[in-house]
């Protein structure tokens, strides 16, 4: 595809969005998802330097980089030469082993390049480690371990009949095998290339094989199950949004409730639960008053602006964040998980407003952050 020369707008900063080679492909064919229609028409108004790219399109030797851009004057999706960005935005899934994404974030990090998160992964682990330093968070974390051997299991299986085991690092409901503890057996579930498996092992020995031979030597954690809230004999729980503005400051964008697929164990979207607006959900579908929804909205941001502050203590800022967390039957309320580069497809159960607001806070927050870190060096 030929490479055209850009019209930057030399005021404002540019921003590089980091995707995978496929979606370059597509957005050289004309061919954009909904994600990045609505991130490139929020760019109408924030007005940066928008550009993506993929770790194939870097030029090291130039220090250039063939990004793809939306060019308003003839509406297409187009290829051109970009300098590195002066903010990077890291939409790209996990490629711990890939060494051409590997060689970008480490570029990223030489050259001392402004990032949106600022870091790339999340460690399950180590963030719930980190969180329960602090005494108004441990409350909220489901009790968890690290799996060092087998009698770990069989401890945790003393105090309760059912288990989630969770890899460190994959999100979107892999990783998870589900246990739980019948009277003559074990019976397990997961998902696997998005089919969900689902077994019995006879005894506990014959369990701890099946889970070696799914994590394969990879380390993962083993967590107490929450008795969670259920519609219609599913389990639910909420997808919250939580960013900085171009203000730099804290908001609660979106609250979705998601209720797993029948005799799913996970309520992620690929697994095909249904996806539910905050307030509608609570009042129609659940019979909360308006004062009980208030009061559940506001406990819930209090906790979702902890969890937010308290991880950039131990990683450093953040743009965005995906908080995964339940609610039990008594109404507590427990974080399940964190998304650094969090998938957007439960805000689309949102109104346009708050759609819109979801794809304009990054940009916005990148503005803000260029203008900060210029005022630095000056």
């Amino acid at each position: 595809m030929e490479v055209n020369e850009y019209e930057s707008d030399n005021n404002s900063p540019f921003i590089g969005v980091h995707v995978t080679w496929s979606v370059i492909n597509l957005l050289k064919k004309q061919k954009v998802g909904r994600n990045n229609n609505r991130l490139q028409k929020m760019n109408n108004i924030a007005k940066t330097n928008l550009y993506f790219f993929s770790e194939r399109d870097v030029e090291y030797s130039k220090k250039k980089i063939k990004g793809v851009y939306y060019n308003i004057k003839t509406s297409k999706w187009t290829v051109a030469e970009f300098p590195f960005p002066d903010v990077y935005y890291n939409r790209r899934g996990e490629s711990k082993n890939d060494k051409d994404v590997q060689k970008v974030r480490e570029t990223i990090e030489k050259m001392s390049i402004t990032k949106i998160n600022s870091n790339h992964f999340y460690n399950k682990w180590y963030s719930c480690q980190e969180l329960y330093k602090y005494e108004e968070i441990r409350p909220h974390l489901p009790e968890t371990i690290l799996y060092k051997n087998e009698s770990d299991l069989v401890n945790m299986l003393k105090d309760t009949s059912s288990l989630y085991l969770k890899s460190f690092r994959q999100n979107n409901g892999n990783g998870i095998i589900y246990v739980t503890k019948k009277t003559n057996c074990y019976e397990y579930k997961y998902f696997i290339k998005g089919k969900l498996k689902k077994g019995t092992a006879s005894t506990l020995e014959e369990l701890i094989q099946i889970i070696h031979s799914f994590y394969a030597g990879n380390e993962f954690i083993v967590q107490k199950s929450i008795d969670l809230l259920q519609y219609k004999h599913s389990t639910l729980d909420l997808r919250c949004d939580v960013q900085r503005n171009g203000k730099g400051e804290l908001e609660c964008v979106s609250h979705a409730v998601r209720v797993s697929a029948k005799n799913s164990h996970v309520t992620n979207t690929k697994t095909k639960s249904s996806i539910y607006p905050f307030e509608e959900f609570f009042r129609e579908k659940l019979g909360f008053s308006d004062k009980e929804i208030c009061s559940l909205k506001t406990r819930l941001e209090r906790l979702l602006f902890n969890i937010f502050e308290k991880l950039e203590l131990t990683y450093g800022s953040y743009g965005e964040m995906g908080i995964d967390i339940g609610i039990d039957k008594e109404g507590s309320l427990f974080l399940f998980e964190c998304n650094i580069k969090p998938g957007k497809k439960s805000l689309w159960s949102c109104d346009e407003q708050t759609i819109d607001r979801a794809f304009l806070n990054p940009l916005e927050y990148a503005k803000f952050l260029s203008s900060s870190q210029l005022e630095r060096s000056n």
